[in-house]
């Protein structure tokens, strides 16, 4: 497990992406979520896979710096970024313990196979991506979070992302539709 200094001793602000399918779903990451996660000085940016293009990869390295870029690779990921990149993560902020994977499979029943597919107790979040559909529901004490996408409206109505700002008291997740 990843232990992470804190940058503010009050809260941290993380801009969550997935699923960005760069370029066969468009043409790079939309600027509005780089200038917004600029603006709100994020503290980290997590990435749960299905860049398809390590150009995605390396203008986030680029502009948000390789200490505040976590990402996973995903089912739709090449050699490039699988050798980069683990399959999951596990990192700790602000005393909450954090598992990233991508996930598998359709979206019903995305949380139950998240569970026989990984031991998941002892996590307070569980940040996902894989279905295209943005997720913000708890189930036996944990919470589980998915950005949706901002780039494919294939297997839903809206693109987004996510912003999670963790307190000390206080987990919430903003999905921002684009």
């Amino acid at each position: 497990m990843i232990s992470m200094s804190e940058h503010s001793p009050n809260q941290i602000k993380i801009g969550i992406l997935s699923d960005t399918h760069i370029p066969s779903r468009g043409p790079h990451i939309p600027e509005q979520i780089i200038n917004d996660f600029k603006k709100r000085k994020v503290d980290y940016v997590f990435h749960l896979g299905d860049f398809t293009n390590i150009d995605v990869y390396k203008k986030l390295i680029e502009t948000f710096g390789k200490d505040k870029f976590f990402g996973i690779s995903g089912n739709m990921d090449g050699y490039d970024i699988n050798k980069l990149l683990p399959e999951t993560r596990e990192i700790e902020l602000m005393g909450y313990k954090i598992f990233l994977t991508h996930g598998s499979g359709g979206p019903k029943g995305i949380i139950q196979r998240l569970n026989k597919n990984y031991n998941l107790t002892g996590y307070d979040i569980v940040i996902f991506g894989h279905i295209h559909h943005p997720i913000n529901e708890e189930h036996n004490g944990i919470l589980y979070l998915n950005p949706g996408t901002p780039t494919d409206k294939r297997f839903t109505d809206v693109n987004s992302y996510g912003i999670l700002t963790l307190t000390k008291e206080n987990i919430e997740f903003q999905i921002i539709e684009i």
